[in-house]
């Protein structure tokens, strides 16, 4: 009788570990969307993707962001509206222009320096929605760079309003705290369900 409890709670607690588990990786992949597909196609499997993602998460955690002053939003909306009226003269400089202002606006915010890819990551945690068209706006300014008459009016039209919407993102949450405390919350909860996972 003891035996068959104790069987029962081991059989209920691996659903419930089982549940946690199918659960996180539910919500990493509503939250990162492509960005989730991509990584699991680039990691190889969905466990190594979602480890990758709790690092993400970690790293992303110990930043420290600073919000921009109403003011310092302001320049840099007067500066993304000069490359954007830009565009219709040099497209491939207003192309360059969008990436330099991206770029500039995380590293003011207390983003890392280094390699482009780190700054991906870590924005990818916060503007998971945006970023996937991030990495296909910077292919598309990388071609120009090659050869400026490879790549259409059109696709950079396209590649800048990419790097718009990652821009506005970052702007519209420049402007508050981006919720540290809620993505070290949510990044506890989902490495105690891989931990588990781990365990079994």
């Amino acid at each position: 009788m003891i035996i068959g409890a104790l069987v029962a709670i081991v059989v209920i607690a691996g659903l419930v570990i089982a549940a946690a588990v199918e659960y996180d990786r539910r919500r990493k992949r509503a939250a990162f969307g492509p960005e989730y597909e991509a990584l699991v196609e680039q990691e190889g499997s969905r466990r190594a993707a979602d480890k990758e993602l709790g690092r993400r998460r970690r790293a992303y955690a110990n930043l420290a962001l600073r919000p921009l002053a109403a003011q310092e939003r302001d320049r840099y909306a007067q500066d993304w509206r000069q490359a954007q009226e830009s565009f219709v003269d040099d497209p491939a400089a207003a192309l360059n222009e969008a990436e330099a202002l991206v770029v500039r606006l995380a590293r003011f915010r207390g983003y890392p320096g280094g390699d482009g890819e780190a700054l991906l990551e870590l924005l990818s945690v916060p503007h998971a929605a945006s970023v996937s068209g991030y990495r296909e706006a910077i292919q598309v300014r990388q071609a120009t760079e090659t050869d400026v008459r490879s790549t259409s009016t059109e696709d950079m039209r396209q590649a800048f309003q990419k790097y718009a919407a990652l821009f506005d993102e970052m702007l519209a949450a420049a402007g508050r705290d981006e919720g540290r405390q809620e993505s070290q919350s949510s990044d506890s909860v989902s490495e105690t369900a891989t931990n588990m996972e781990v365990a079994r």
